[in-house]
């Protein structure tokens, strides 16, 4: 079940902006390298190569290695086919109580492409083992499809709970920066 988070006006966010100073050496590939990579729009492929994130307060971090992006892959597509492209991991459990607490801010990478924070980060929160979560559906303008110059409205369901229980999780985190967006999928566990 993938459930958005409303809250202060929390799609499950919290953000921070960030600074950055100048663009990688040429030819050097963000991390992860076996996944695309663009020199000149490293952005474009949305899987989470221009911004930083914490939940929880604890660092999203890249999965490097192929092998164990491999294996999460596989794992995943048991679990929810609708999950897909994770490259980023909090390797130690978060408190449920925490869980929902999601920073971000722009890469030195990706600040001149995403720019500045703009709004906080949607998160879209897909819970793996069956764990029941409370919602409620509410109607939602997407400014980004648009019919007749007006925003389509879609129907979400919206967590109504301020925690997650335990077990594992993916996380959907959209970046909305001033001038472009980016996404990560963090795979993350919840503590018992």
């Amino acid at each position: 079940m993938a459930v958005p988070f409303a809250g202060l006006r929390r799609l499950l966010t919290v953000a921070l902006a960030g600074a950055a100073t100048a663009l990688p050496a040429a030819a050097q590939v963000s991390p992860p390298s076996y996944a695309s990579f663009s020199e000149r729009l490293p952005c474009v492929h949305r899987i989470g190569r221009c911004f930083d994130a914490t939940i929880g307060g604890k660092p999203v971090e890249v999965i490097a290695d192929k092998a164990e992006f491999d294996k999460l892959k596989a794992l995943l597509q048991t679990l929810n086919s609708n999950v897909r492209d994770v490259h980023w991991v909090v390797r130690d459990p978060v408190p449920g109580a925490q869980a929902l607490d999601v920073a971000t801010r722009a890469t030195t990478l990706g600040l001149p492409h995403v720019g500045d924070e703009k709004e906080e980060p949607d998160v879209i929160v897909y819970a793996l083992d069956g764990q029941d979560l409370e919602s409620e559906s509410e109607l939602v303008a997407n400014s980004s499809v648009r019919i007749n110059g007006q925003p389509v409205v879609t129907q979400q369901e919206t967590l109504t709970q301020d925690f997650l229980p335990p077990g594992r999780y993916a996380f959907a985190i959209k970046y909305l920066g001033r001038k472009n967006w980016d996404r990560k999928w963090v795979f993350l566990t919840v503590a018992r």
